[in-house]
């Protein structure tokens, strides 16, 4: 588009000098225009129109900059939805409660009659014809043979649709039912808890990441220092102010330097991986994080943190689903105790040759438990004190939860504390530093006294990164405690 554009301009030029020239126009390609030839006016009108173009053309260009470095940053939020999403733990415990609310309609199908086709072959001496040329027969599916005929070997075949219906077991299958649902929504708030596990993963790897990043920053201003310092030290060594040792001692300083800045970036790296394994992904595709590691404290009430984690911790909720499904498990013992009702029908093709003999009955039946080595007794006693058990877990579970929560609601506000005084701490090493560099330069101090000050105030901008992360982290493992949804 700019270069039609920019072609249209010249030849329009290029017919307007030709008509201050008197010279009849001709239109010709761009590519034909002669360098020897003079076109003022041509030349006028694309120094007019093509800077304006092109100061347009770098304007848009460098509008998309940003466009396209935003588009490559990692946020928080981008990150957790790609966990939930790509994570494989989040994958396996949604296909876990996928095969959980499976088990429903496998529970249920006891509800619904059961048909079946069956297709049998035979080949004996227990088939032979009667006088008639058929078989006799005195009960479905039960063969009777004369016992005045010859017994011969022969074909005998059996077709049959048979259809059975429970009428009714006591709340054997109904209990099964209960049973298969509770462990649906056992399944769910295992998944749940998985979400936020991962979620949990994440920003502590986020923040692992932003901290690598900050410790490569406080890692790269020691260097400059040490390398300012070494060359102060050189200045003053050379008009003889110094002595020699100033500059080996500046050297070492500017060595060990750089080595902690070749940890630091090779700590980055690992953190990076961490953050690549927990969000699912094989390569790194973002060209930075965002930065987000500095906090602001926020106003929480305990109490209503514990009662927020007593209602939503989805294993407060996952044990009375459990308890749900021993009582379901309860009325399925029992059931034992009692007969099972039930229904059938058939209808079918029998006999030796074809066309063969058609046949077909309905009936009721009754199984009624006698003696089974008292397994119905203890079951019954066997599922109560299930219960039982998982009704003391969720005591025990309570407990452990109200812990958690106050364990985490203390670092949260010990952490924040730890800021404050570690922000105070850099300040004063930067005053303390400044002094130091000050005094030496003045030729009043030595360079154990920079030095000093140089590694107080790197390990001091170290600490406050440290517990920035520390707070970031805690405050991710309260969301966890008190079992906020993701």
């Amino acid at each position: 588009m700019c270069f039609r554009y920019l072609k249209s301009l010249w030849l329009r030029a290029e017919a307007q000098n030709a008509r201050v020239n008197g010279e009849p126009y001709m239109a010709k390609p761009l590519k034909d225009v002669s360098g020897g030839e003079s076109f003022p006016l041509a030349k006028r009108a694309l120094k007019r129109f093509c800077c304006p173009v092109v100061f347009i053309g770098i304007f848009c260009l460098a509008g998309t900059v940003p466009a396209e470095e935003a588009k490559n940053q990692l946020t928080l939020e981008e990150a957790v939805q790609a966990a939930l999403k790509q994570n494989p733990a989040v994958t396996q415990s949604k296909e876990r409660m996928q095969a959980a609310k499976e088990q429903i309609g496998v529970s249920r199908a006891g509800y619904f009659p059961q048909v079946r086709f069956t297709g049998d072959y035979f080949y004996g001496n227990a088939f032979s014809r009667g006088r008639a040329g058929e078989v006799s027969i005195t009960a479905p599916g039960t063969v009777s043979i004369p016992t005045s005929l010859e017994r011969k070997a022969t074909d005998f075949f059996i077709y049959r649709f048979s259809a059975n219906q429970l009428l009714y077991d006591f709340g054997r299958t109904s209990g099964q039912v209960a049973q298969s649902r509770a462990g649906y929504k056992q399944a769910g708030e295992d998944y749940a808890n998985t979400r936020q596990q991962v979620v949990l993963d994440t920003r502590s790897r986020y923040f692992e990441y932003l901290a690598s990043q900050r410790a490569i920053k406080v890692a790269e201003e020691n260097v400059r220092q040490n390398q300012e310092l070494l060359k102060q030290a050189k200045g003053f060594y050379k008009v003889g102010l110094r002595a020699k040792i100033d500059v080996t001692k500046a050297e070492a300083n500017l060595a060990n330097a750089e080595a902690e800045l070749i940890r630091a970036k090779n700590l980055a790296d690992v953190s990076r991986v961490a953050l690549m394994t927990v969000l699912g992904l094989k390569t790194w595709p973002y060209k930075d994080v965002q930065d987000i590691l500095e906090v602001t404290p926020k106003e929480m009430s305990l109490e209503d943190l514990k009662k927020r984690a007593l209602s939503q911790r989805p294993e407060i909720r996952q044990n009375l689903y459990q308890q749900e499904a021993d009582k379901a498990g309860i009325k399925v013992a029992r059931a034992g105790y009692f007969p099972t009702f039930s229904s059938t029908a058939a209808y079918g093709w029998q006999g030796n040759e074809h066309p063969l003999n058609d046949d077909w009955w309905v009936g009721a039946g009754m199984t009624f438990p006698l003696f089974e080595g008292l397994s119905t007794y203890h079951s019954v006693r066997q599922a109560r004190a299930q219960l039982r058990s998982s009704e003391a877990s969720g005591d025990s579970l309570a407990l452990a939860v109200i812990r958690e929560v106050e364990q985490s609601y203390l670092d949260v506000k010990s952490a924040w504390e730890v800021i404050k005084a570690r922000i105070k701490a850099k300040e004063s090493a930067a005053e303390n530093l400044r002094l130091a560099w000050g005094r030496y330069r003045a030729g009043v101090g030595d360079i154990i006294e920079v030095t000093d000050a140089q590694v107080q105030f790197a390990q001091a901008d170290l600490d406050l990164v440290r517990a920035l992360f520390n707070y970031r982290v805690f405050e991710a493992q309260l969301d966890k405690a008190i079992g906020k949804s993701f």
